[in-house]
């Protein structure tokens, strides 16, 4: 019985996705330094079901600044390519050691149900925006 019940509630306070991954991937340019405009942003492995993408950054050498992101409509397929400057609550990497290191940029997307708060699938990924890594 306590087995059951240790069970049961591991279901509900972690519930399974439909799918583990979303598989996100980008390009950086020099026209994106500084700049309101997102890069364009491939997602694939998007589950059925899903009705809208919500999309942040991170930048995990200045945590503390919010770059923001925005909620793309999704109208169906399993993969997506997000236009460039789409996201309106954004703002580009803009890293002081721009033409040394850089900084390490993660784009985290999750796909949202039609109720608009069930987490269907998440994926992230972190690339590098420096002199050396931009096109």
């Amino acid at each position: 019985m306590r087995k059951a019940f240790v069970i049961a509630l591991l279901t509900i306070a972690f519930p399974v996705f439909a799918q583990s991954n979303l598989n996100i991937d980008w390009e950086w340019k020099g026209s994106h330094q500084c700049s309101p405009s997102s890069p364009a942003l491939v997602v694939s492995g998007i589950p059925n079901g899903t009705k809208s993408l919500q999309i942040t950054m991170v930048d995990h050498d200045a945590r503390h600044y919010d770059h923001g992101g925005g909620t793309i409509e999704h109208s169906g397929g399993s993969s997506m390519i997000i236009p460039e400057g789409a996201l309106k609550n954004y703002k580009g990497p803009c890293p002081p050691n721009f033409s040394s290191f850089g900084h390490e940029y993660e784009f985290t997307v999750k796909a949202i149900a039609a109720d608009g708060q069930s987490e269907l699938a998440r994926g992230r990924t972190t690339k590098t925006f420096s002199a050396s890594t931009v096109k």
